[in-house]
């Protein structure tokens, strides 16, 4: 009987929890973080509202994924009134 060689699939999930057991947050959280800060600033620069307000989102869910609840909360609330003062006003337009 041959030993069944482990998938490298199991090798990272295992990987992952354990950094999750620490204060340390992983490199591919920091790399993606550091894409949507820039997304941010060049949607910000064009003035492109709804890529803003997706940078926004995202930034704020992976700010509460790696535990910092008011910082993700505060980006979230913030990307809903880009979101609702841009939707609304769009609405108004129309009338």
């Amino acid at each position: 009987m041959t030993k069944k060689r482990k998938d490298n699939r199991y090798v990272y999930i295992t990987e992952r929890t354990k950094y999750l057991h620490h204060t340390i947050p992983p490199i591919d959280t920091v790399v993606e973080e550091d894409k949507i800060r820039k997304n941010l600033i060049l949607a910000k620069e064009a003035g492109n509202w709804k890529l803003e307000a997706q940078a926004l989102m995202q930034l704020g869910q992976i700010l509460k994924w790696r535990g910092q609840e008011e910082q993700g909360k505060a980006y979230q609330i913030q990307a809903s009134s880009v979101l609702r003062a841009h939707t609304f006003a769009a609405d108004n337009e129309y009338n």
